[in-house]
């Protein structure tokens, strides 16, 4: 198995309501970007990294280079995360088609805690689909709400996390497919169940937040001193 990572920083981060983009806000030291981007960097299973940034952000990105020495590619992303993610793996294609790279991983950026194991158990189980994610269940009082009224019970519910994983190939052909019919996905996982893909789910991290807000920041200050 050869694997690669695209780690997906194209966002806004306008829920942070900081005065820089919230992948470069520090955690114990270390920026959020630089923490994900470690991740990827201390595995055995990936072989190279490709990270999507904002435009306005590229020369600030392409720094990280010198420091990570996976980081083959970092490459401007788009409005949406579905046109980032897309960017990501376009600077991929050609090794993909010449089969140099077998498996992709896509993680969002601002997801720093998540652990090197996780990856080894994604890895292990894409052996029996085309797809792999990680996801907790939600808690047993979520409801569905249709105009301020609750309207049903939903069971069996669960949050999706990143890094979400995929045989190369497949991932390719979804996000070629979805951009010559002009379909727009949510996440990785939703463009290839669309292109008739099989999606496994194994369980999450607890400690696997998506820092967007801050009281997740917070949060994440907790996680990066133990507490």
């Amino acid at each position: 198995m050869t694997a690669a990572a695209i780690i997906v920083a194209g966002g806004q981060g306008s829920r942070m309501q900081g005065r820089i983009n919230k992948v470069f806000i520090e955690i114990d030291g270390r920026s959020i970007l630089e923490r994900s981007l470690q991740l990827f960097q201390s595995s055995p299973l990936v072989k190279d990294m490709v990270l999507v940034a904002r435009a306005a952000d590229l020369a600030k990105c392409d720094s990280f280079r010198g420091r990570f020495p996976k980081l083959g590619a970092v490459v401007a992303g788009g409005d949406l995360r579905h046109s980032s993610e897309f960017a990501g793996i376009r600077a991929l294609a050609a090794r993909i088609d010449a089969g140099e790279i077998d498996t992709v991983l896509v993680h969002d950026a601002v997801r720093p805690f998540a652990s090197g194991r996780l990856i080894e158990r994604l890895l292990a189980a894409l052996t029996r689909s085309v797809g792999c994610v990680p996801g907790v269940p939600l808690d047993a009082k979520t409801v569905q709400v249709d105009d301020g009224w609750i309207s049903g019970y939903p069971r069996n519910l669960w949050a999706v996390q990143t890094p979400q994983a995929f045989q190369a190939t497949w991932l390719l052909e979804a996000h070629n497919k979805a951009a010559r019919q002009g379909f727009i996905a949510t996440d990785t996982a939703s463009v290839v169940e669309w292109a008739g893909g099989d999606v496994a789910v194994i369980d999450g991290e607890a400690d696997n937040i998506k820092i967007t807000t801050p009281a997740d920041l917070a949060r994440a200050r907790q996680i990066a001193a133990g507490s």
